[in-house]
């Protein structure tokens, strides 16, 4: 036996098949029949030894099961040392790891293992038989049966780290009105998920303008499907950068977005003596933002036209600030937006509701059977 002791009682000039001998008396008792050793390492330091147990059922004196044990030994001046944290113990009882190994490294040496970025991955002879079978039964099960295979099966592969090249490849050796179907599901997601991010920064009366700018210029499809594209520029003009420059879906006009917070102040004032309502002092300096906005840029017009190929003309603009309100406030709301020029005010709840509008018709004109999946109308 090998020992662990600072001070080794077997000395240095033992040889590595004396160790071997050692090794092999150690674990020899009554239940144990043949034993099989080989040397895996050899020096200069450390030696390596596997020793191979037949394991015997003393009810039927037949072979029950093997062990494998591999020891690692350092062979210092003062004699050999045995390292119990770097040897192991594989039994074939209970899951067979003896030949879960075999058939790693006869798969490993043959090559049938290696992928593009050399990851290895075993199976039990039994677990692939039955992954074999249920791969058999897929033809013949329903729709709904075979969503809720794929449903399962996400359910366990979720936490762990997925390589995205790894899963280009499996989607281009799949149908393509299948992968066409799960981006839609995938991009149907993500625009439920940034709905209800916009829904809670607006239920929680969000105070920074640029968190929520961050959120609708990743998702610029909430602003409607009068808009088809988002334009990168900000800076229009010489001293002012824009909150959102997008193109007008029907006419391919642009129209700048002009982003405040959802408060729930009163944006307009109601004035006893003359029975009406007036802008407030926020909502006031906003519209006179706008209006220095699209002054600059229908001064600059000309050079915007030569040098980005946009044509600003009479650009209009739309500023979302604020909630609803109670009705009156809606009323009096709907009332200044007709009189205002080339400028709209909305607040974030009607974006919310304009953001729904179109997650509803996406889910609606998309989520059909997969031959018939069209994705044309996607939004931005």
């Amino acid at each position: 036996m090998v020992t662990k002791n600072k001070k080794s009682k077997i000395p240095y000039s033992t040889s590595p098949e004396e160790i071997k001998v050692l090794i092999k008396n150690s674990v020899q008792k009554e239940n144990i029949g043949a034993i099989h050793q080989v040397t895996l390492k050899e020096g200069p330091r450390t030696f390596k030894f596997a020793t191979v147990m037949e394991i015997i059922d003393p009810s039927t004196a037949e072979t029950h099961h093997y062990t494998l044990r591999i020891d690692s030994v350092d062979r210092l001046k003062a004699g050999w040392f045995g390292k119990p944290d770097k040897s192991v113990s594989l039994s074939s009882e209970d899951g067979n790891e003896i030949s879960r190994l075999r058939d790693f490294l006869v798969a490993e040496l043959g090559g049938e293992l290696k992928s593009d970025e050399d990851e290895l991955h075993i199976i039990s002879g039994g677990e692939f038989t039955k992954l074999q079978n249920l791969l058999n039964y897929l033809p013949v099960l329903n729709s709904s049966d075979q969503l809720q295979l794929v449903k399962t099966i996400l359910k366990n592969i979720e936490s762990n780290e997925i390589n995205t090249k790894s899963l280009l490849q499996i989607f281009n050796e799949s149908s393509g009105e299948l992968v066409k179907s799960i981006g839609i599901a995938a991009k149907l997601i993500d625009y439920k998920n940034a709905y209800n991010e916009l829904s809670e920064l607006i239920s929680n009366n969000e105070k920074s303008e640029s968190k929520i700018q961050k959120l609708l210029e990743s998702n610029p499809w909430m602003f409607g499907s009068e808009y088809s594209e988002l334009l990168e520029r900000r800076k229009w003009s010489r001293d002012e950068n824009l909150d959102f420059m997008l193109r007008r879906t029907s006419d391919s006009f642009l129209e700048i977005i002009e982003i405040k917070t959802p408060n729930e102040k009163e944006l307009l004032k109601y004035d006893n003596s003359h029975d009406s309502y007036y802008p407030s002092s926020e909502l006031s300096r906003v519209i006179g933002q706008v209006l220095n906005y699209i002054e600059k840029i229908d001064r600059d017009r000309d050079s915007i036209i030569s040098k980005d190929n946009c044509d600003p003309l009479k650009i209009r603009a739309k500023i979302i600030i604020g909630r609803d309100g109670e009705k009156a406030q809606q009323d009096a709301l709907r009332s200044l937006n007709s009189h205002l020029h080339r400028i709209e005010i909305i607040t974030f709840d009607q974006l919310l509701r304009i953001a729904e509008r179109v997650l509803n018709i996406f889910e609606k004109e998309n989520i059909q059977p997969v031959e018939k999946v069209e994705d044309d109308d996607l939004p931005f």
